[in-house]
């Protein structure tokens, strides 16, 4: 500890997963607990469905129930406990639902009067964390009056950017750091197949009509006077550095680096068991999925995975396809590949075709397992002198084998699905699927490259690999996050940190970064050449480069997993945060 001030820390995410910056919330909050303590508060948006498992309530402390009770905010509720995710920190979870619904246009007129944010037609999805942030605000301000400690308000991204344009219309003297981890506008442009990282090397000056062109022009408004308004504005790379420059027009003063919980990661020791459990759950499921339509053997194949929020291009999942296509025709005349798609959309149920195979091959392999056992028992035992029985014995174990997998595949003319889950849209409609079947990967025969798209989130008690994205992840042989526009990525870094060779790219801060820091010891992390490259030479080097790994020796493919690990481990919390002390230091200074 030792820190002279107490900390808040605001974000939409902070007990409401919703993406990336739930990850740096929970993966610091170890290091924030050694550091502060119970001067320590993380401040989010009450999603009882989210807070019921996240959050364990208790009476809030006499500082923070003061804070509270002198609000005096129509509709709001507000919710006090522990994050469980989060080591235990404390946290304030807000409801501000009826807020936003009688009162978020008196809201939305203040910040234009004061800050011109034309919030106008802004939809729901603007609505909700503006109404919030504002009431986030207020909560912040009464805080401030009721502990002994200077408050320090640490605010992430334009969804809480509110409570920094709150505070200011009260002309309040509260330090506060704004924190963005992307441009609403970049992402957009990204999002919509542009290409931001072009946009921004050009320092082309962002036309007024730009923002309404996306449809982001709220959000991005409230971002750009949330970096204009904060007593100090940070971001998490060079990347977002230039990028704010660029569109909002205002420099950086530090970078915060995302880091990971160093701490926390499992041994190398305890990898393995994790992965030898994870593989063999893994291979039960393929081969329940593959082997009632032909012969296949999961074992020893690699696992390729990508994955993330269902951002197409953004994420590079039409590269990790395309290349894929290319490497199943490359692959030919050697073994093939397993590649797992795991990115949630829209799904209303497993396949009753996958089910019904699923079950039966658990059924099946459950009576072989037995049959094997009792082999296994006799063999050891007297009876294993006559090996005439032993023979019979065992030639029956795998003529039982064959018959019931033979019945297993009595009515199964098709491939498998390349998604096991039924989509809450028309698969026609959904472009992972359509890409893949361009590339002609649909799982027959002859492709090399078995497909899986796996649309729900991964994790304990799911209805079909009932593995955690970690387990997957410790398991996997590379693990590819091709991101066209990531602005720090933290994909490749945890794929690292569980020994997964990771790939990522050039236009990604964390690509960056390792080739700026990293460039004799990064063998583990391959960092794709985007900028300046022709899409299909891009296409062309990463199928070449998964060939490599499914051509390499076991003893190889452990070097690189073991070097990716080895770097990963130079991004924890306890060296990181000390960026982020620095802008509170400044902070603290300046207001």
């Amino acid at each position: 500890m030792g820190q002279d001030y107490f900390l808040a820390e605001v974000s939409f995410e902070a007990g409401n997963k919703v993406g990336g910056i739930w990850t740096v919330l929970t993966s610091k909050s170890g290091t924030m607990k050694k550091l502060f303590g119970d001067d320590y508060l993380a401040v989010g948006f009450y999603n009882q469905k989210q807070a019921s498992t996240e959050v364990m309530e208790e009476t809030p402390p006499d500082a923070i129930k003061k804070a509270i009770s002198e609000m005096g905010l129509d509709g709001v509720d507000v919710h006090y406990g522990r994050w469980v995710s989060a080591n235990e920190v404390k946290i304030v979870l807000i409801d501000s639902s009826g807020f936003k619904e009688r009162h978020v246009n008196e809201v939305k007129k203040t910040f234009w009067d004061l800050f011109k944010i034309d919030s106008l037609d802004a939809p729901n999805d603007y609505n909700e964390p503006i109404a919030w942030a504002y009431a986030a605000g207020v909560f912040l301000e009464k805080l401030s009056s009721q502990i002994g400690k200077r408050l320090v308000v640490q605010v992430h991204e334009w969804l809480s950017a509110g409570s920094i344009l709150y505070l200011k219309s009260k002309n309040s003297r509260i330090p506060t750091n704004f924190t963005i981890h992307a441009t609403v506008l970049g992402r957009a442009i990204s999002y919509n197949g542009g290409d931001t990282i072009a946009f921004i090397n050009s320092n082309t000056a962002v036309d007024v009509s730009m923002p309404y062109k996306y449809g982001v022009n709220a959000k991005h408004c409230t971002e750009k006077a949330g970096a204009f308004n904060a007593t100090v504005f940070t971001v998490v790379s060079r990347i977002v550095e230039k990028e704010a420059e660029v569109i909002l027009g205002k420099k950086a003063d530090f970078i915060t680096l995302n880091g990971i919980d160093t701490l926390e990661m499992p041994n190398v020791d305890d990898l393995d068991s994790i992965s030898d459990a994870a593989r063999s759950k893994f291979e039960n499921f393929v081969d329940s999925y593959f082997l009632p339509y032909y012969d296949f053997q999961a074992e020893d194949l690699p696992v390729f995975i990508t994955g993330g929020r269902y951002e197409f291009y953004d994420k590079g999942f039409d590269l990790f396809i395309d290349s894929l296509g290319r490497l199943d025709k490359k692959l030919q005349a050697g073994k093939g590949v397993i590649a797992l798609v795991a990115v949630p959309t829209g799904t209303i149920g497993v396949k009753n075709e996958v089910a019904a195979n699923y079950l039966a091959y658990l059924s099946i392999k459950s009576s072989l397992d037995e049959d094997i056992k009792r082999f296994d028992v006799a063999a050891s035992s007297v009876l294993s002198k006559n090996t005439g029985r032993l023979d019979k014995a065992y030639s029956k174990i795998l003529n039982d084998e064959k018959r019931l997998l033979s019945n297993l595949r009595k009515t199964k003319p098709s491939n498998p699905p390349v998604c096991p889950f039924l989509l809450s849209y028309p698969e026609e409609n959904d472009m992972i699927i359509t890409r893949l079947r361009q590339n002609g990967l649909e799982n027959s025969p002859d492709n090399k490259v078995k497909v899986i798209f796996y649309p729900k989130y991964l994790s304990f008690g799911d209805e079909l690999l009932n593995l955690t994205y970690y387990e997957v992840l410790a398991m996997s042989t590379a693990g590819f996050f091709l991101s066209k526009y990531e602005p720090f990525g933290y994909t490749p870094l945890e794929a690292a940190s569980y020994m997964s060779i990771a790939f990522t790219t050039d236009h990604a801060g964390f690509g960056i970064y390792c080739t700026e820091k990293f460039k004799t010891e990064l063998k583990g992390i391959v960092v794709e050449k985007l900028t300046g490259n022709q899409r299909d030479k891009v296409v062309e080097q990463i199928a070449n480069d998964m060939l490599k790994i499914v051509n390499m020796p076991e003893d190889d493919i452990l070097r690189l997993k073991i070097s990716a690990r080895k770097v990963s481990e130079n991004f924890g919390w306890e060296s990181f945060i000390s960026y982020y002390l620095q802008a509170y230091d400044a902070a603290l200074k300046r207001a």
